[in-house]
């Protein structure tokens, strides 16, 4: 994949808070905003598959980011290679390698 690095696009998922069930906050991911951002260098890190009680198939992969992109936190999606991801965890903070650098979020998708 060295042909792509830094040339491929994702969108950033923000989806607003709404009232839910019981007077509970969540995410409404129909009406969420899309943020095409440019530059950007994805790859795959891993899958693994369950077979417990049902198939599931976890994948993973690193999403790195050119410094000016937007701010992503845990809370959004990035929907990339015609798949929509989960952010996984907290993405790491841009300014702990430098004023350059731009920041690197783990994705992850979880089927079945």
């Amino acid at each position: 994949m060295p042909g792509s690095i830094g040339r491929q696009t994702v969108v950033l998922l923000d989806a607003p808070l709404v009232v839910g069930d019981y007077n509970s906050e969540t995410r409404d991911w129909e009406h969420a905003s899309r943020t095409p951002v440019s530059g950007c260098t994805v790859d795959y890190t891993g899958s693994r598959e369950q077979k417990d009680a049902r198939d599931q198939t976890i994948t993973t992969a690193e999403l790195c980011m050119p410094r000016i992109a937007p701010r992503v936190t845990e809370w959004q999606r990035v929907e990339w290679d015609g798949r929509v991801w989960q952010v996984d965890g907290v993405p790491d903070d841009t300014q702990a390698a430098g004023r350059l650098s731009g920041q690197v979020v783990r994705l992850l998708e979880v089927a079945g």
